[in-house]
């Protein structure tokens, strides 16, 4: 059951377990990528916590043979595989690993192609060295395994390969775009190489290092397509600015030809570092249009943040026309310094998610499932607009009114106070500004605000993160009829507690022991455990580091994290922001036998553990593991064997999981007090436990 006090907590096919100790218990948060869906702009991601990029080079390949187009991502020198669970004319995208090739050098840019003829897809993949690197399918065209061969083909600097047979005679030739060399020499040129060889045995020579003589400034991404299906291949070339460079073929299937129509395509244009790609994404006969971008900074403002924009192609196959669906195909990614935060804010008993972001913006998206069973829809992107840049929010009932009101640290160290004046039935929450300077409280850079009852006094005092990694600590010294919150500083830098830079704090029971515990996200994107071990008469709080009892989390630079209880099984779980955008979430789960499981990844072999609470009353949650995809049933029995209730009867892919059962029979009656026993029943495997019902 959400209540206005949790919400100061804030302030599967792919998982990795991470296991530390707290006292005689064991914590274990599970990384879940795939747990949870969202909804932006009508498409369905069902890999919404993924996690950001720096920047994304999306290239698509029906590696599987099963009829649609999978996802492949560049991010940050590794290559994300995303396989597509949906339709061919339906595409829905499931992350399968973030590391399909070991890292390339800082920067991927993949693309497949069958260069050896041989019924499967290999893949040559850009770096940020300027190499191309090829990978030969080892596997089968169902089964796909990528042995590195070689990379020899080296352009200097981001090298973006392409494959296409440019002149038609029936083998695959090779065009590297590539970066900007420093002070600016070159970068926007596309390197030719023509394939000598046959098409089971390729040789690429090089003819010239200035393809047609294009040249588009910085950091070409050429992509070829029959745009106009009128036999030959089109050229399509990204920049660093963020538009695409239109060349037409004016030439022949044999002898192409490139005219320049246009540096701006379609008018479309990302923030830095456009990639596009083309795929019939939803088999209607026309080349739908996909640009990753990457983060840049101007000024020391970074704006762009590793998008892939999905353009639907609303005209014909002769004549496309674009239209712009959504920044996110994949996963939730808001830009640049993601901040989450929950709040119940239409009083339905769920959490719904807020994230702020480097833009003034604040993007909002409810909670369209339940309180165990949470699913994200985009309600908005502009919640409130600041008017500045690192928007931190958190929500809090300052006024004791009964809703959650708003407050929103920014860049400039100040936090604005937007009171809740809306009703909970508003589709989009409605939020009054009080005031842009909190108590005239001003941190430095980059403040944090969180709250909690720290001294259990019945009100909320305020903690405050800032640039340079300390945690200000201010007292509520006012009262809840306040029209504007009265906070007094109390110290600029909680004792013995600094994690270098741009501390982001949030407070949380995690070892219920009835005290909130202190956890800091870092500019290094690490999550620091502070455990209090003062008490609240304190004049400042006491925080002991405690790196032993908690888990290891890093999601590489400028962590923001939060708890909620969000699938409602009485703990809190763990969601992170990142300076990439995007963001990361791990399930707070009951610990099990830790020998038995495959601490890296997926459980290795089957099990069913004993339910919790036990005896229970008015639930239970019952957790299996499975180590591959597998048909299952569990089923609760009487002790004379009937059938009472079947819980699950379905394939589920490997993983943990948890069932609530809420002691009622296939049909909403309550069963009577009494033991009972449940049953894992697979191909493989089964298992029988008992459990009691207390009424």
């Amino acid at each position: 059951m959400v209540s206005i006090l949790t919400n100061i907590f804030n302030g599967v096919l792919f998982s990795a377990l991470i296991v530390a100790s707290v006292f005689a218990q064991k914590i274990q948060l599970q990384r879940e990528v795939d747990a949870i869906p969202a909804i932006i702009n009508g498409v369905h991601l069902q890999s919404s916590f993924a996690g950001g990029s720096s920047f994304s080079t999306p290239t698509f390949a029906d590696i599987d043979k099963d009829g649609d187009l999978d996802l492949f991502v560049g991010k940050d020198g590794k290559t994300h595989f995303f396989k597509n669970t949906g339709t061919a004319q339906n595409a829905t995208f499931k992350l399968v690993t973030e590391n399909l090739i070991s890292g390339v050098g800082g920067f991927s840019a993949p693309n497949f192609v069958d260069i050896d003829n041989d019924g499967d897809l290999d893949l040559f993949a850009g770096d940020f060295p300027g190499k191309v690197n090829f990978y030969r399918n080892t596997g089968t065209a169902t089964n796909h395994s990528f042995t590195f061969e070689t990379d020899s083909i080296d352009v200097g600097i981001r090298s973006v390969p392409i494959l296409a047979d440019i002149d038609k005679d029936g083998d695959f030739d090779l065009f590297v775009g590539e970066g900007d060399l420093p002070f600016g020499q070159g970068g926007g040129n596309i390197n030719f190489y023509r394939n000598t060889g046959t098409p089971t045995k390729p040789t690429f020579t090089r003819e010239t290092e200035n393809f047609a003589s294009i040249d588009v400034g910085f950091d070409s991404a050429p992509i070829f397509v029959d745009i106009d299906n009128d036999g030959d291949l089109d050229l399509f070339v990204g920049e660093q600015d963020g538009n695409i460079n239109f060349y037409r073929n004016t030439g022949t299937p044999q002898n192409p030809s490139f005219t320049l129509e246009t540096e701006n395509f379609g008018s479309i244009r990302v923030s830095f570092d456009c990639h596009p790609t083309f795929a019939d994404i939803d088999n209607d006969g026309d080349f739908d249009l996909f640009v990753g971008d990457g983060i840049s900074q101007s000024f020391n403002v970074f704006v762009g943040g590793g998008n892939i924009s999905f353009y639907r192609n609303e005209g014909t196959a002769t004549v496309p026309a674009f239209t712009f669906v959504t920044e996110n195909i994949a996963y939730i990614d808001v830009g640049v310094d993601s901040h989450p935060t929950f709040a119940d804010i239409d009083k339905d008993g769920d959490f719904d998610l807020f994230v702020g972001e480097n833009l003034a913006n604040i993007n909002f998206y409810r909670n369209t499932g339940d309180s165990a069973n949470p699913a994200f829809s985009l309600v908005t992107t502009n919640l409130i607009s600041t008017g500045e840049r690192a928007n931190t929010p958190t929500f809090v009932d300052i006024d004791k009114d009964g809703d959650l009101d708003l407050f929103v640290g920014t860049f400039v160290g100040n936090i604005q106070f937007y009171r809740n004046t809306g009703a909970a039935t508003d589709t989009i929450p409605n939020f009054t500004l009080i005031t842009k300077n909190l108590a005239s409280i001003d941190v430095g850079l980059r403040s944090v605000p969180k709250f909690a009852d720290i001294d259990n006094d019945g009100d909320f005092d305020l903690f405050v993160g800032e640039m340079d990694g300390n945690v200000n600590f201010y007292r509520n010294t006012g009262t809840a009829k306040d029209t504007i919150p009265t906070f007094t500083l109390v110290t600029e830098r909680l004792p013995s507690i600094s994690v270098v830079e741009k501390s982001a704090p949030t407070l949380a029971d995690i070892d219920n022991d009835k005290d909130f515990d202190l956890f800091i996200g870092t500019g290094s994107g690490g999550v620091v455990f502070y455990r209090n071990t003062g008490t609240a008469t304190d004049t400042i709080p006491k925080f002991t580091l405690d790196r032993a009892n908690f888990p290891t989390i890093n999601v590489t630079s400028i962590s923001a994290p939060t708890f909620v209880d969000i699938d409602d099984d009485n703990d809190l779980d763990l969601f992170v922001g990142e300076f990439y955008g995007g963001l990361h979430f791990y399930r707070h789960v009951i610990p099990v036998n830790v020998s038995s499981r495959d601490i890296g990844g997926f459980p290795t072999s089957f099990d069913l553990n004993q339910n919790y609470p036990n005896p229970f009353n008015p639930e239970t949650t019952i957790q299996y593991q499975l180590p591959k995809i597998s048909q299952i049933k569990l089923v609760i029995y009487n002790f004379m064997g009937q059938r009472v209730a079947t819980l699950v009867e379905k394939q589920q892919p490997a993983g943990v999981y948890h069932i609530k059962w809420h002691g009622k029979d296939d049909v909403g009656k309550n069963v009577a007090s009494g033991v009972y026993l449940y049953r894992l029943e697979t191909k493989e495997f089964v298992k029988t436990r008992k459990l009691t019902l207390l009424r």
